[in-house]
């Protein structure tokens, strides 16, 4: 499986009108391929959406764009509302190979951290190790790499991560739990170059909720 993660900026008050506008489609487009998540900022950048999408492979992501551009319902959006558009290719983590949809919390925190090249491997074999201990804190709903020399789009070496909680002030508590884990803290630090932290609301359609 191959995923889509897109994100729209809009101008100040109109990301709401992106969420209805999706929402009105929205059955129709995931006939044609698999949402797994729709959520709207709620920290960091701001008036953003950002929606993710499966696909078997490259072949079926352009024969499902192909398909949704020949419905008359297709795009949804206004074009002269879009500030910046923004689509990342990236594959499912070894050790969480299909993400998790369903009631999870409230607010999602969406982490990207950029990696040495060549050391997704490794990364992902120091997650594999730690991961439940981390897990008993708050579960993993998604996890998704884009390694250098795969699609060479995106965002390159970027590891995405998603992590749901209840609200705000459960997000705060595991966050200082987790820097008490003797493990996670380090267990890929090292590959490390950069990272950012993002908070979504998940939208009433979205299937992580």
């Amino acid at each position: 499986m191959i995923y889509e993660v897109r994100a729209y900026t809009f101008p100040s008050g109109f990301a709401s009108e992106g969420v209805e506008d999706f929402g009105r489609i929205i059955e129709k487009r995931t006939a044609i391929s698999p949402l797994i998540g729709f959520f709207i900022s709620a920290i960091g950048g701001l008036n953003r959406i950002l929606h993710i999408w499966e696909y078997e492979n490259s072949a079926h992501r352009e024969a499902a764009r192909a398909e949704a551009l020949a419905q008359p319902w297709w795009p949804p959006l206004q074009v002269d509302k879009i500030l910046y558009q923004q689509t990342r290719i990236m594959r499912a983590a070894p050790f969480c190979p299909r993400p998790k949809t369903g009631e999870m919390g409230g607010v999602y925190e969406i982490r990207s951290d950029v990696m040495l090249t060549g050391k997704m491997r490794a990364i992902c074999a120091a997650w594999e190790k730690n991961l439940p201990e981390r897990e008993r804190l708050s579960p993993l709903a998604a996890a998704f790499a884009n390694p250098a020399g795969e699609f060479e789009s995106g965002i390159l070496n970027e590891f995405l991560h998603i992590w749901p909680y209840r609200d705000m002030n459960h997000w705060a508590e595991v966050q200082r739990e987790v820097d008490n884990l003797p493990h996670w803290a380090t267990c890929y630090k090292s590959y490390l170059r950069s990272e950012t932290s993002e908070i979504w609301y998940p939208v009433a359609y979205s299937p992580m909720k």
